[in-house]
């Protein structure tokens, strides 16, 4: 089996919700939806964005509620504007993909790459390593909680002070980019992720069959 697609998440906490319905003004394709979804994040409008929600959603969250999400939510709202602005060019076209059960209950996610579909969720990954995102969280953590002592007893002073004083710094530098919208970014193929941190230093994530490992770092 070809390696698994990963892609970072976007707005994909809502957009499979914002179903085509099947009413004549709903928007006719994935981009004319995402484009919709993003003119009513600018206009700050949740009557558009409710609208896009298909009927069976609609009938379990009625627009009052629907309002009440998005009026406690602006800073969320922002950040997936933000990120759908950000979008490359070679990432806008829409993915199509599904799904497929399987005995134990297992179930896999897919999506279509270059006229073949591909895996890109349901197999069983090492724990937070299932995006480039998470993989670099969990390095970070690792960082910090790591005992350098036996490390340390090694080196000179001097080196120790400036090994330490580097790497808190690379680390402070990685997390604070890690968090800005369209930071990460993904290799045609989807199999590498790329982290430009500092001027001229840059983290790459690759994809595994464990899930997504740092394979450099300067």
């Amino acid at each position: 089996m070809k390696r698994p697609l990963r892609r970072p998440k976007l707005l994909f906490a809502l957009l499979p919700a914002l179903i085509l319905a099947c009413r004549p003004s709903a928007p006719r394709t994935p981009e004319a939806l995402r484009a919709a979804y993003a003119d009513a994040l600018r206009r700050d409008d949740p009557d558009a964005a409710y609208d896009l929600l298909a009927p069976e959603l609609q009938a379990e969250l009625s627009r009052e509620r629907f309002r009440g999400r998005w009026s406690a939510s602006p800073s969320d709202r922002a950040l997936q504007l933000a990120e759908l602005e950000a979008l490359d060019p070679g990432r806008r076209p829409a993915i199509l993909g599904g799904t497929t059960a399987h005995q134990g209950g297992v179930v896999l996610r897919w999506a279509e790459v270059a006229s073949e579909y591909k895996l890109i969720a349901g197999l069983p990954v090492s724990p937070g390593t299932a995006t480039p995102a998470q993989a670099i969280r969990a390095w970070i953590a690792a960082i910090r909680a790591a005992d350098s002592a036996r490390l340390e007893a090694l080196l000179t002073e001097d080196l120790r002070a400036r090994i330490t004083d580097d790497w808190r710094e690379r680390v402070d530098q990685i997390e604070a980019r890690l968090a800005e919208p369209g930071a990460l970014e993904l290799s045609p193929n989807g199999e590498t992720a790329l982290l430009r941190y500092a001027p001229g230093r840059a983290l790459v994530v690759v994809q595994s069959a464990a899930g997504w490992r740092i394979d450099a770092l300067n």
